[in-house]
């Protein structure tokens, strides 16, 4: 019996009991409840205002119940968030947010000072996003970076998924066809992202480590980019570019970038000739999916002494085909080169 449990016993017992038989009201369910009862009562009020001619202080009386309600709610929502809310996973995704914003790297003590969290803890967050291979350690120092893991998580959201593992072997076969470094990458906001390569054979060749970010105005890709975009959606990101000069090539105009644009999808491929480096040239054509969907760019980038202007046309024909093949693979049965 309750005899010897005392008035808080009994108490307690009718809380547990209470809670046995409405088990489905939680917070957020009895926020609602407030929120409803408060909405119904000011329904009341409101009608009962209007029968009083708009008088001036009854309608400064309803303005304060909106504030009250307003200030209530908002000291109500941070104790159902932080009910909510994980602190460890908080910190870690705060901590890839600021590596992200710097590619260079940060040490433990850089991270700790940053967003004012616990040396000890930042430390624990650090070994385990290492261990999982989200992070990784500059060679021969402590500054951590961003891994080429989150690259591959991306994929399905930045492109096709496939796009990689059908665009590899062809990309290879191009790769020995030039003996030139093939890129692959996509569309990524308003900058190009690049997703994979095949380093060329010579002595000398380019190298790009995935996940590097391009700007649209100075490369062969980016070109293909918003020549196969809706007008709407070019012209908004056009608006949002800033067309940096990088050599005396650049194109630094938006109505010189929107005639190569279109020269772009008159001849099914791009060049940047030496726009962002000197030395450098740069080709690419696009990677379409089903409906004539982009999906990516695949391209070829040799320096000028090995690629002169007057052999641009044919390494075009080469991507065009490979680009073509992946395409189709992908569900693409629109374009083909001869």
């Amino acid at each position: 019996g309750h005899g010897d449990r005392g008035p808080d016993g009994l108490e307690k017992d009718k809380k547990i009991q209470k809670r046995k038989e409405y088990p489905h009201i939680s917070v957020y369910s009895k926020f609602t409840l407030i929120r409803q009862s408060f909405a119904l009562i000011k329904r009341v009020l409101i009608r009962w205002i209007r029968t009083q001619k708009g008088s001036p202080v009854f309608v400064l009386k309803n303005r304060l119940f909106d504030i009250w309600l307003i200030v209530y709610i908002s000291k109500m929502n941070p104790k159902i968030e932080s009910k909510y809310n994980v602190p460890g996973l908080d910190r870690a995704l705060s901590i890839i947010e600021l590596l992200n914003k710097n590619p260079g790297g940060l040490s433990v003590n850089e991270i700790s000072h940053s967003l004012k969290y616990p040396l000890n803890s930042i430390y624990r967050i650090m070994m385990t996003l290492e261990r999982r291979k989200y992070v990784r350690k500059q060679t021969g120092e402590s500054l951590f970076v961003l891994s080429d893991k989150f690259l591959t998580l991306a994929t399905p959201v930045a492109g096709e998924p496939a796009f990689i593992e059908t665009a590899m072997p062809h990309m290879r076969d191009l790769r020995d066809d030039t003996m030139e470094s093939v890129f692959a990458g996509v569309l990524v906001g308003n900058e190009g992202v690049v997703l994979e390569q095949c380093e060329g054979l010579h002595p000398f060749s380019f190298r790009i480590s995935p996940g590097l970010r391009f700007s649209l105005h100075t490369a062969a890709p980016g070109k293909v980019f918003l020549a196969h975009l809706e007008i709407k959606k070019r012209a908004k990101i056009l608006d949002g570019l800033k067309l940096e000069k990088f050599t005396p090539q650049t194109i630094t105009t938006r109505e010189g970038l929107e005639q190569e644009v279109l020269q772009a999808a008159k001849d099914g491929y791009a060049v940047d000739y030496e726009e962002e480096f000197k030395g450098q040239v740069c080709v690419g054509a696009p990677v379409l999916g089903k409906n004539a969907k982009l999906i990516g760019s695949v391209w070829v980038v040799a320096p000028t002494s090995r690629l002169p202007k007057e052999e641009i046309s044919e390494m075009a024909k080469k991507i065009m085909r490979t680009t073509d093949k992946i395409s189709q693979n992908l569900g693409n049965q629109f374009r083909k080169v001869a």
